[in-house]
């Protein structure tokens, strides 16, 4: 039961048990600029709060591992599984209850017992100030409005959207139950901003806690092909074992992407962590993520995806 529920508490999946506990209010923003009547709609996603701190996301950790192995974060384009402990440690040991292997139960007890201290760790902790993560996602989305207000799209309806992430996307799932329904897949492209003040500016290839989902070829092709034309240099091939608000539309089959940075070991600058300040951001690659948005709103306004 331990491992079912924690299998379907990742985004994008219904998240039954979490439903059960105590709630609190949270707060999603949503603006439209552009005709109101247009055919295709652009949803630009960012969310506005701020995770706590932990162990687990010690940022000399990486550092550590790079001395020990060098080169290590060059060879790896996939971040690692920081969800299969919390699944698999229960589902292993009921599995060796069931076949009665001992090792597999010990082994699954250790694991959900480091699974537990990990996540008492986190709970424990003071909420970090959140500039990198993902304040600079959301200043991104001013931008963008700032910029649309000053010369709308003709042709293009945009949703700005920013949503109550932190207790896995429960924000962006709720956006998605209100209006999926009135999205068509076929006339709309979303794009997640997220945490856009480390030094490296990447698009994801694909995401997913338990199970990894590829984007779609078109909207990488988009975001690609506009970065080359801006002179920008995106990390190439990285995907995520975490998710981020885009893994929604991802799943639902919508045309979509995630604009993301990251440093130079392929790790997002600050993750989690007391130094998540405004003075750690790196403004030269948000200001270069702005320019990557607003030219994917500017030609789709144009064109549609080819």
């Amino acid at each position: 039961m331990a491992a079912a529920a924690a299998a379907d508490d990742p985004p994008p999946y219904p998240k039954r048990l979490r439903r059960l506990l105590p709630r609190r209010e949270a707060s999603q923003v949503v603006a439209e600029v552009g005709p109101a009547d247009a055919e295709r709609t652009l949803v630009l996603l960012a969310h506005h709060d701020a995770p706590r701190s932990g162990l687990l996301f010690d940022p000399d950790t990486p550092k550590r591992l790079e001395r020990l192995v060098p080169g290590l974060f060059a060879r790896l384009d996939t971040s690692p599984p920081l969800m299969l402990p919390v699944v698999g440690g229960p589902a292993l040991a009921a599995a060796g209850a069931i076949t009665g292997k001992r090792w597999l139960s010990w082994l699954g007890t250790i694991l959900s017992a480091g699974s537990a201290v990990a996540l008492a760790d986190i709970g424990a902790r003071a909420t970090v100030p959140g500039a990198n993560d993902n304040a600079t996602a959301v200043a991104a989305l001013i931008a963008i409005a700032h910029a649309l207000a000053e010369r709308p799209t003709e042709k293009l309806r945009v949703m700005l959207v920013s949503t109550s992430e932190e207790a896995t996307c429960e924000g962006m799932q709720a956006f998605a139950a209100r209006h999926f329904a009135e999205l068509p897949r076929d006339r709309t492209f979303f794009l997640c901003l997220e945490i856009l003040g480390s030094p490296h500016l990447t698009v994801l290839r694909g995401e997913g806690m338990l199970r990894m989902r590829e984007y779609p070829q078109r909207s990488l092709a988009l975001l690609d092909g506009l970065a080359a034309e801006l002179g920008l240099r995106l990390v190439p091939n990285l995907r995520l074992r975490n998710a981020t608000d885009a893994v929604f539309p991802l799943a639902a089959g919508y045309q979509c992407a995630a604009l993301c940075s990251c440093t130079e070991l392929k790790q997002p600058a600050n993750y989690h962590w007391p130094t998540d300040v405004p003075e750690n951001v790196d403004y030269g690659t948000l200001a270069d993520a702005i320019r990557l948005t607003e030219a994917v709103v500017r030609r789709l306004d144009e064109r549609w995806l080819e």
